[in-house]
């Protein structure tokens, strides 16, 4: 264990004393200090039709700060480390803006001027609050509601799977004058951080570590692709994002496919995306990322904070050769890496020695597959859609591959210091054009 968990005492949910960080918290709290502004904020945006009540809303937000402590917890420093320390209660006042009076060709860009502000305001992580909301008016029956947490706090599934469904059951309640029908909180966030910390301290860390330090000995940093733009690493423009959406002919054949192969969705993705990237390196070994949960325990199913681990992919990827024996490959190693994911990332570069300042980073493209359904909130009495929002990524190449009724779509965050649209235009042709070959091939053997 690592002198980390010495700077706060052992404590019990919810008896005031400070806590240390979770690793991964560790390592996003060490990003976001030296960049010396938020970087990591974390929204929801819904446009919410109909008759609002707004004092329900405000209310409902309210009860989900004060049911999950993640949701009440700052980041002060404490003899010179970061702890975590819950607040007895947080408000979260829901404060109107009205935008009704303007002309309705120019209600949309001033909602969109705000929400883009909003976006850029900054948390106080030492003191705290880490919540906040805003609404808007845009017609008497027309508001934006937007709930922002900061990522040390949240994730995807607790926003989708925790957070937003417990806010339909809470609104719909304070709307028709009942209490709560939600039951106690069972597992708050710190119960997780003190079993992390005991599994690292544990016997099994040790074979864990083992397999790492084989996988990953000798691994070099993927270079930067051909694409890139040479000399513009220090470019701090904010992520831009690009969508591509897959045909559903193709999306069904891929499925075809992967039933065919007896590999998930993800690895025939996975695996295209790295042949993509092999004709951009001069190198077959190619270290990338993918995103990985702490969830593996039922008892923080239901837990709010920060649960997301970044797991290290190498994978040979030859310039030529069969696509078959490719997939094969990363399905072995994606196996592996699932087999070994309760290692968190930071823990395993300090292990191991992976980074040190003034290198290159070891991770700089991940590539991920959302499996949380991204279903809005069912308000009563409301018709819910929600805002899109470009998401940070610290990584210059950030592909998500999301399934959402019916459709197959990726959106690759890229750093435009380094990867300009064009760039990012070209990978994602290129990931359609290997995908539709790759579902030609069994069809010409």
């Amino acid at each position: 264990m690592d002198s980390t968990a010495g700077t706060a005492r052992r404590a019990a949910p919810g008896d005031g004393a400070d806590l240390p960080l979770s690793y991964a918290q560790q390592g996003m709290w060490f990003l976001e200090r030296r960049a010396g502004r938020t970087r990591y904020a974390d929204p929801m945006t819904f446009r919410l039709v109909g008759e609002l009540d707004t004092t329900a809303l405000r209310e409902s937000i309210e009860e989900l700060a004060r049911r999950h402590e993640a949701l009440r917890t700052s980041f002060p420093v404490v003899d010179g480390r970061p702890v975590q320390r819950v607040a007895p209660h947080t408000a979260v006042p829901l404060p109107l803006t009205d935008l009704a009076g303007l002309p309705a060709a120019q209600r949309e860009d001033a909602a969109a001027r705000f929400l883009a502000e909003d976006q850029r305001r900054p948390f106080d992580l030492a003191r705290g609050p880490l919540v906040r909301a805003a609404l808007l008016r845009l017609a008497p029956r027309e508001h934006i509601v937007r709930i922002t947490l900061h990522h040390l706090v949240s994730d995807a599934w607790s926003w989708w799977a925790v957070l937003l469904r417990e806010l339909e059951r809470l609104y719909a309640a304070r709307r028709n004058g009942r209490p709560s029908p939600l039951p106690p909180v069972r597992t708050q966030y710190g119960a997780f951080v003190r079993w992390q910390r005991d599994w690292l301290a544990g016997p099994v860390y040790a074979q864990h570590l083992a397999h790492w330090k084989r996988v990953l000995a000798d691994a070099a940093p993927l270079p930067p692709l051909a694409l890139a733009r040479p000399g513009a690493l220090k470019d701090e423009r904010p992520p831009r994002t690009r969508w591509l959406t897959f045909p559903r002919p193709l999306y069904d054949r891929l499925r075809g496919v992967a039933r065919r192969e007896r590999v998930t969705l993800f690895m025939l993705l996975f695996a295209a995306f790295t042949r993509v990237l092999r004709r951009y390196v001069d190198t077959d070994d190619l270290l990338v990322a993918t995103r990985g949960g702490f969830r593996t325990r039922a008892e923080f199913e239901k837990a709010v904070g920060f649960f997301v681990n970044l797991l290290p992919v190498r994978t040979r990827v030859p310039a030529q050769g069969e696509f078959r024996d490719l997939l094969h490959q990363v399905r072995r190693d994606l196996l592996e890496v699932y087999a070994h994911r309760d290692v968190p990332f930071e823990r395993l570069t300090a292990d191991l020695g992976l980074w040190r300042p003034g290198y290159r980073p070891a991770i700089s493209v991940c590539v991920s597959f959302q499996t949380t359904p991204e279903v809005p909130p069912a308000l009563e009495g409301l018709d819910v859609t929600p805002v899109d929002h470009d998401p940070f990524s610290p990584y210059p190449l950030d592909l998500g591959f999301y399934e959402d009724a019916g459709a197959l779509r990726a959106l690759l965050t890229h750093h435009p210091g380094q990867y300009d649209d064009a760039a990012a235009g070209r990978l994602l042709d290129d990931l359609h054009r290997v995908l539709e070959a790759v579902c030609r091939e069994p069809e010409e053997t």
